[in-house]
């Protein structure tokens, strides 16, 4: 009796610690470098596109141990980093004829101001790294551009334009490297709740 009374309190634990292990498997992170092996910051402005000047030079980083030995650029670094976010998606789509068949296609999550004035969406680190100050409108940039509803597109072109943000959508501030668990709670911790405590001493049992 007294296992029946273990085991099924730690079944429901070991549940819910897989629940919450398949959930956050969902998550992703959104990133554009600022500097890279072949893109240093310290030989480069990535936020620019510099003229072109010749080949760039490279050099061999020394070997220490099981570092070095790849070539890397020492002057004249030729070309910048851009970043480009897109969205995937799949279904059936029905063609005019009543056929319906499977498709996949991309759809861009940056340079959304961009895109909409023609231009590539591609964008520079100190663009694409960029949040959006406010809260995103359901078809923007069509929507703050007051281009729906028939609307004369000439109010949301540029320079004209009131959507002119171009970073990647789903940008969040890393709270690994912001927040400490020390700043998750404050003083003395509460104390466990009555179901929890039984929990615990049926599992030292």
């Amino acid at each position: 009796m007294a296992n029946r009374k273990v085991s099924t309190p730690l079944f429901l634990a070991v549940l819910i610690c897989v629940v919450a292990m398949s959930a956050t498997a969902q998550s992703f992170r959104v990133q554009c470098p600022t500097s890279t092996i072949t893109h240093p910051s310290t030989l480069n402005n990535n936020n620019l596109e510099p003229p072109y000047n010749g080949p760039t030079t490279f050099g061999t980083v020394p070997v220490t141990g099981t570092q070095g030995g790849y070539v890397t650029p020492t002057a004249n670094v030729n070309g910048a980093i851009k970043c480009q976010q897109v969205s995937g998606g799949d279904g059936y789509s029905t063609m005019a004829d009543g056929t319906q068949i499977f498709m996949f296609a991309f759809g861009p999550l940056s340079g959304l101001a961009d895109i909409a004035a023609g231009r590539p969406g591609t964008e520079f680190p100190s663009a694409f790294n960029t949040p959006y100050p406010g809260t995103l409108g359901r078809g923007d940039p069509a929507t703050t551009d007051g281009a729906l509803n028939g609307g004369a597109p000439g109010a949301g072109l540029p320079p004209l334009a009131p959507f002119t943000w171009n970073g990647a959508v789903g940008l969040a501030p890393d709270v690994v490297s912001t927040v400490n668990v020390a700043d998750l709670a404050e003083g003395l911790l509460p104390p466990p709740l009555p179901h929890l405590a039984a929990l615990r001493r049926v599992l030292i049992r």
